[in-house]
């Protein structure tokens, strides 16, 4: 774990930021105590929709093809 004092932050954020990007943590000290932990940020994982819907339905939908119900919702035939 990296460490960096109040004052230097502004002066050495370029490097912080590189170490970040590394995925070090970062304790910033003031007057020799940590007063914060930097740490990287981790990316927010997308959910996948179709594999839940899949596990949930199997390959089809239960109910009539959407292009049925919107047949039937303009007047025609299904």
């Amino acid at each position: 774990m990296k460490t960096a004092s109040v004052q230097q932050v502004p002066e050495q954020w370029p490097e912080i930021l590189r170490w970040l990007a590394a995925g070090e943590e970062v304790q910033v000290t003031q007057q020799n105590q940590v007063v914060a932990k930097v740490v990287p940020a981790k990316p927010t994982p997308t959910p996948d929709f179709l594999a839940r819907a899949k596990a949930i339905w199997g390959e089809t939908p239960p109910g009539q093809p959407l292009s049925a119900v919107v047949s039937e919702g303009r007047g025609g035939e299904a």
